[in-house]
């Protein structure tokens, strides 16, 4: 594991909140707490549920595949993938991330199969078409899209998979302003990580598309974003999931969707 020292001042910001959150929150974590489920899918809470689905059944038989996780924070998702039979390098812009990450693999006793390393996709160097597929949660909007898309297209081998799960405002500029106002943020707060990362926009997805001209996008989440306001019980959001779930099937209301994959 190593860091690239040639960070953006937004990188170094990201990477700065994520080492705290790790040394605060997570700096008495037990071995016994870093097991994962080789069975089940490690989903950080509900709403990752349907649609981090959907992207592992896209994924397919991993037995023997190379994986990039892009963003893969304290290793959860790479280590899961790995127990499933995939050698996997994970990268993370978070130095104390990767170093839970590797203890996570140590711990789950697939070192061998996994690799960790502090950098950003807009940096990692390896070979071309080193991966069958790339996979993110969470994760493309914090990248600086015109070079991180051909970095991820030049590591993807020809026929390979890359897939990410994402939020998103697939809104009109003047629309997204709006909701960026002041006014708005102080009635209706943003849930976000850090303070440099947004929603993906139509343009982030134009970008996105100069790279993978074909490339999809499911839409989840309409009527279920309300939980991004308020704590809904289970039973309520799975009834709007399932509503949405059909409405979801009109194009036009696919724009307002809160995730894509």
């Amino acid at each position: 594991m190593k860091e690239s020292s040639a960070l953006t001042d937004r990188q170094r910001t990201e990477a700065s909140v994520y080492d705290a959150r790790v040394r605060d929150s997570l700096a008495g974590i037990r071995d016994e707490d870093l097991i994962v489920d080789p069975n089940v899918p490690p989903f950080p809470n509900r709403e990752h549920v349907e649609f981090l689905t959907f992207a592992f059944e896209r994924m397919g038989d991993l037995r023997g595949a190379r994986v990039l996780e892009v963003g893969s924070g304290t290793g959860t998702l790479s280590v899961y993938l790995a127990l499933r039979g995939a050698q996997v390098t994970g990268i993370d812009i978070s130095e104390e991330n990767c170093r839970l990450a590797e203890r996570r693999a140590a711990a789950n006793g697939i070192t061998d199969n996994t690799r960790f390393v502090a950098i950003p996709i807009e940096q990692l160097a390896d070979e071309a078409g080193s991966y069958d597929a790339i996979i993110g949660n969470q994760v493309l909007h914090h990248f600086e899209l015109p070079v991180a898309m051909p970095n991820i297209g030049r590591l993807l081998r020809p026929g390979g998979h890359a897939l990410f799960c994402e939020p998103v405002l697939l809104l009109p500029d003047t629309l997204r302003r709006l909701r960026d106002s002041r006014p708005v943020k102080r009635l209706i707060p943003k849930k976000v990580d850090t303070p440099t990362e947004r929603s993906v926009s139509v343009e982030d997805v134009r970008t996105i598309r100069q790279t993978f001209p074909g490339v999809k996008l499911h839409p989840f989440q309409l009527l279920a974003r309300l939980q991004n306001y308020v704590e809904l019980p289970d039973r309520v959001f799975a009834m709007l999931e399932g509503l949405d779930r059909r409405l979801l099937r009109f194009p036009g209301l696919s724009r307002l969707s809160r995730f894509v994959v």
